[in-house]
C-alpha cells in the first residue's frame, strides 16, 4: 500500500516553509520529487529529483532530507545576505 502512494501525483502543498509535490513520469517507471522555497523576496528556489519505482522507501527518504536541508540553506544565506543588505 505504501509503494502505491510513493509512485502517485501529488499536487505541492505548503509544510514548514517549503512546498513540494510528487509526479510521476508518463510512463510510470519513475517519479520526480519537486521541492520549493521562497525566500523573502518572493522568488521561488526549487530542486527536483528522480527516483525509479524500484527505489528503496529508505533511500527516497534519505535523499529528500538532504535536498530539503541543501534547499533550506540555500535560501537561508540568500535572506541572510539580504536582510544585512538592508541593515547597511
Amino acid at each position: 500500500m505504501a509503494d502505491r502512494n510513493r509512485f502517485t501525483r501529488r499536487a505541492p502543498k505548503r509544510n514548514q516553509g517549503l512546498s513540494w509535490g510528487r509526479y510521476p513520469t508518463d510512463d510510470s517507471s519513475a517519479v520526480v520529487y519537486r521541492i520549493f522555497r521562497r525566500e523573502l523576496t518572493g522568488k521561488l528556489h526549487m530542486e527536483a529529483r528522480t527516483f525509479f519505482t524500484g527505489s528503496e522507501p529508505a533511500h527516497i527518504a534519505k535523499v529528500l532530507r538532504s535536498l530539503k536541508r541543501q534547499l533550506r540553506d540555500r535560501v537561508d544565506e540568500i535572506d541572510l545576505t539580504a536582510l544585512e543588505e538592508q541593515a547597511a
